[in-house]
């Protein structure tokens, strides 16, 4: 059975909800660890600001999906129901090739983003049941990574959620003096990171190259002393009322909702702007000051040009071909990517068909339902490949889909 890829990002859940699949990481892992045993060789659970994902290495299909919904609905009921229409699944081929893509940034609302690599490599990391298939394909992944870091455009300049929303709130003006930034120089704005986890990390580092010296770092789970020992800033003295009294910008960078600011926290406070990379869950609504959220950031973001997408395209592409003829046997990797590729063309022309006719949320509902036809009809002969493969007969598969479809499978 290949590796089977199951989560929801930004684009199908709301961030509460990828918030709350975030904070119960743990108990879905003890679930998944707990009823492994006939359905699973191993797992990874993938938890950014932007998704969570579970990649397995799958006994059954049938029964690793249902234990990851049956583990969902358990201990995030009210979230399970909501995303039951939302969890998107790739398998074999298509999971490898999803990761790689999240690993390298494409997927991410900022197109080549570098923190990801980290996020990737510190959920490997963390795993508690990696089987061999899965820690090959994450170590691929983050090999591949690299290579496109290092190898095309995207890696050129460093592109981040973070930098992004520095770069919005530098640029803030004043509401009384359109010629005033809210913020000062860098140099003498004061900055307070809410958070103590992989973002906080990125933003200080942000912030450092900058020129910002004054920064602090608050966390309510107690980690803001042992974070403020490796990196270059301090921890508030007082409570986080008095820490906001004393904020020009603030970085919500946590999550997980435990340390929330709300109107009365900003009351009297010299807090101009707040960069919120948690997605809203740090932040009640209607604050009285400029609040820059992910999606704003996201439109924002400098758009990759078309030529380091393709070249990253190119490199994603070999690695994944390379690893399926490593894991799943040289000559099924051709066909699959053949008919994959087959199919793929017809889909993006009838999408591009129905962008002619139809508004963009139609679009994106037929595109999202076309895809998921496609991941279970090509699941079967995906996995018939791998099976002719491993015993010596892809011939007559290539043949058949000559014959049947009209593709011609190059060696």
């Amino acid at each position: 059975m290949p590796l089977l890829a199951v989560g929801v990002c930004h684009r199908e859940a709301t961030p509460e909800q990828l918030a709350a699949l975030g904070q119960a990481e743990y108990d879905l892992c003890d679930y998944l660890e707990q009823h492994a045993e006939g359905l699973i060789d191993g797992f990874v659970v993938l938890t950014t600001c932007n998704r969570v994902e579970i990649y397995l290495d799958a006994i059954t299909f049938h029964g690793a999906l249902g234990m990851v919904m049956d583990a969902i609905n358990n201990h995030v009921p009210e979230v399970g129901k909501e995303l039951t229409d939302s969890v998107y699944t790739h398998v074999g081929a298509g999971a490898v090739d999803h990761l790689y893509r999240v690993a390298a940034g494409l997927e991410s609302m900022v197109v080549g983003e570098n923190e990801i690599i980290g996020q990737v490599r510190s959920s490997l990391a963390a795993g508690t049941m990696v089987s061999p298939k899965l820690r090959r394909a994450f170590q691929g992944a983050l090999a591949t990574a690299k290579a496109i870091t290092t190898h095309t455009g995207l890696g050129k300049v460093r592109r981040s959620l973070a930098s992004v929303g520095l770069d919005l709130a530098a640029s803030e003006r004043s509401l009384e003096n359109p010629e005033e930034t809210l913020l000062n120089s860098w140099e003498q704005t004061r900055v307070l990171i809410l958070g103590t986890g992989q973002y906080a990390g990125t933003v200080v580092a942000d912030l450092q190259r900058r020129g910002c010296t004054d920064m602090m770092v608050y966390s309510a789970s107690g980690n803001a002393l042992a974070f403020a020992e490796t990196h270059p800033c301090v921890v508030p003295t007082a409570d986080l009322v008095a820490a906001l009294k004393a904020t020009d910008l603030v970085v919500t960078a946590s999550g997980n909702g435990i340390a929330r600011i709300d109107a009365a926290l900003l009351g009297g406070a010299q807090t101009q702007v707040i960069v919120d990379l948690s997605g809203g869950v740090d932040l009640d609504d209607d604050l009285p000051v400029r609040v820059i959220g992910l999606g704003e950031i996201g439109d924002h973001a400098p758009p990759a040009t078309q030529e380091s997408v393709d070249e990253a395209e190119q490199i994603l592409s070999d690695a994944v071909a390379e690893l399926m003829n490593s894991e799943l046997g040289r000559g099924a990797a051709p066909a699959i990517t053949a008919i994959r590729g087959y199919v793929s063309s017809i889909i993006d022309a009838e999408v591009e068909r129905t962008r002619k006719a139809y508004p963009p949320e139609i679009v994106e509902i037929v595109q999202k339902s076309l895809h998921r036809v496609t991941g279970a009809m090509l699941h079967h002969p995906s996995v018939a490949a791998v099976e002719l493969a491993q015993i010596g007969r892809m011939d007559d598969y290539n043949q058949a889909l000559q014959t049947l479809f009209g593709i011609r499978v190059e060696a």
